[in-house]
Order: C-alpha cells, then structure tokens, then sequence
C-alpha cells in the first residue's frame, strides 16, 4: 500500500512540461558528452580538415540528428501537449468565471425584482383604507357611527369585526337587526331608568352596555348579510372550519377590493421566491458539493423569507391564516415557508382553530414567555 500510495504521489508530480524539459537537458548532454569525447580523440572541428575529420563531423551529424534530434523531437510534442493542456485550464477558469459572473448577475437581478416586490406590496398596505361602522349610544337614542382605517389599523379593526362575527355565530339564538325593536327598547330603558335611577340593584352602566354589545352584534348580521340559515348551518358541523370560511368570507365580500389585491400580491412574491428556489436547487443537482451548497440555497432565501415575515402585522397575520382556509394553493406554500411561526393562537376567533390547518405552527403566549426567558 506505501509503494502504492508513493507511485501515485510520483506520477501527480509528474507532469508533460516536465519531462519534455528532462529530455532536452539529456539531449544537450549526450550532444556534448559525445562532442568532448570526440574532440579528446584527435578530432579536429576548425582549421584544415583531412578526411578522416571529415567522416568523423559526418558521424557527429548522424548521431545528433537520429539520437539528440529524436529526443529533441519527442520533447517538442509534449511541449505541445502541455500548451493545449494549460490553455484548456485557462478556458475551463474562464468559463467558470462567466459562469460565475452570470451566477451573481442572476442573482442580483432577481434580488431587484425581489426587494421592488416588497416596496409595492408596502404601498399597498399604506393605502389600504377601510370604512367600519358601530351602533354608539347619544343622550337619548343611539347612532350608527363610522370611522375610517388605513395600514395596520385596518387589519387591526377587521380582525376585531371578525371576532364579534365568532360571536354572532356562536350564539344560540339567531338575532337580525331590528331597527324599531331597538328604538322601543331603548325608549322602555329611559323611561325605567328614570323611575328606578335611585334603585341600589339598578346597574345602568353594566345594562347599558350589555344593550348595545347586542345591538353591535345584530347589526353585523345587516352589514355582512348574515343569514340564519348559514350560521344554522355553520353551527351543525363537527368543526368550525366552515364557520371560520363563512366568517371570513363575509368580510372578504365587503372589503375585497382592499383584501383581494393585497393578498393576491403577497401569494405571487411567496410564489416567485418558491420557484427561484427550486431553480437553484435544480441547478446544482449532481455537482459534488450539491449537499452544501443545498443548505447555503436554503440559509439565502430563509434571509429573503424573513423579510416578508417582519412586514406582517400579528392583525395581519391572524387574517392571512383564515384567507388561507378559502386558497388551498396559498395555504400549502404558507405552510413550507413558515409564514404562521410568528402568529400566536391567542389571536385567532378561537385557540382551537390552530388545528385548522395541518403543518402550521403557531405559537402561545405561554411559550413565547418560556422563550424569553430562556434568552435572558
């Protein structure tokens, strides 16, 4: 095995350039060697020639051509060989550099898409604008009031829209807005409170404001046109997986032009950043290094993924969880890239909805805290 191992070590060194040099050096030698015993045996090169002189420089001549000139020969060609092997390095280098420059342009370009992606899906969410209406309470009567909510506001309020939603859908009995039920209502409350104002177990805060959670309640079922017989229907299912649809759908139908460009964009810069990752991948199938330039292909675009994760609201993220539910497509990509890792289940219409979707993992106050911890 040593010999072995010295043989292989001998024949690296070995190289084309080398030995064609080794048999120049012998050649020049023996032409010399060959001379000097000539010359040292009476041999005459200069002056006047006799003919053994003559046939002697004949001799000379036939072994430097047949011998020197033959070594000499077989040199040149490896010298050749060497030549074309050192310039094919030269343009294998070359290539790699272009390939490597065509590499880092490609990544650069896509890099520009990615981050112009990213601006617009910013201004999108800058110019979100959402008109959301409440039934308040005045002196005498009620109002129905509205307000205007832009940006992270407007996923603050619709998340907050799809809460009371849960409620109406989770109550036993079905309330629809009334508006004369509750102008009488409210006129029987004023004149009993006027009369018992002076009663100890007369609540008038506590009663007042159970009255108009009530009538917030039943008055989404008028602005979201909730119909009793889908929330019948939600409510005799195993899950709530229907329900949370339902609920998400009514406010998806009110404000889809907000909710369905902004959406569909942030699927598409998902979708973009998954195919040019499988493209990498494809590209270094079968290449000795695959293994390790695999997990710098996926440490890179975690980086570019993370982007995406810190422009998301916990509002924001809680509604892209319950768009995902009507968008099977979307939801498999949200699942592989991690998207809902940041959400916590405290946030949903309900914890137990984390189960709705297979492969995402939420997280809870509680272990978010031990992870704090942890840190410190």
């Amino acid at each position: 095995m040593k010999y072995k191992t010295l043989i292989k070590n001998i024949l690296k060194e070995v190289t084309a350039e080398r030995v064609a040099w080794t048999m120049v050096s012998i050649g020049i030698i023996c032409f010399l060697v060959y001379f000097l015993t000539m010359a040292l045996s009476g041999y005459k090169m200069f002056g006047n020639l006799v003919d053994a002189d003559i046939e002697v420089t004949g001799q000379i001549g036939d072994f430097f051509g047949g011998v020197v000139g033959s070594i000499w020969a077989l040199a040149g060609v490896l010298l050749y060989f060497s030549a074309l092997k050192l310039q094919n390095k030269q343009l294998i280098a070359q290539q790699e550099d272009m390939a490597q420059n065509k590499s880092l342009m490609s990544q650069q370009q896509f890099e520009n898409i990615y981050f112009g992606l990213l601006r617009t899906q910013q201004e999108l969410k800058s110019e979100l604008k959402g008109i959301f209406y409440s039934i308040v309470r005045n002196k005498t009567s009620y109002q129905v009031a509205n307000g205007e909510y832009d940006a992270n506001k407007f996923f603050y309020r619709l998340l907050n829209e799809m809460h009371l939603l849960y409620k109406v859908y989770r109550r036993e009995h079905y309330n629809s807005w009334n508006k004369e039920a509750v102008d009488q209502e409210l006129e029987y409350y004023y004149l009993r409170r006027e009369s018992e104002e002076d009663d100890p177990n007369f609540d008038y805060v506590q009663e007042i404001r159970d009255m108009f959670d009530r009538y917030n309640l039943s008055y989404l079922t008028y602005r979201y046109r909730v119909k009793k017989e889908t929330v019948e229907k939600a409510q005799h299912k195993d899950t709530e997986e229907l329900m949370c649809k339902c609920i998400y759908g009514h406010v998806f139908i009110a404000y889809q032009e907000q909710l369905g460009h902004y959406f569909r964009h942030l699927y598409n810069i998902v979708k973009f950043l998954d195919k040019e990752k499988k493209a990498c991948l494809k590209d270094i199938m079968g290449k000795a290094e695959e293994i390790q330039l695999s997990t710098e292909i996926d440490r890179r675009f975690e980086g570019y993924f993370s982007f995406i994760h810190s422009m998301l609201s916990t509002s924001e993220l809680a509604i892209l969880f319950y768009n995902s539910l009507l968008f099977p497509k979307a939801e498999k990509l949200y699942i592989e890239y991690h998207m809902f890792d940041n959400l916590l289940q405290e946030k949903l219409l309900n914890k137990e909805h984390a189960k709705l979707i297979e492969g995402a993992t939420l997280k809870d106050n509680r272990s978010v805290f031990q992870e704090i911890i942890k840190d410190l």
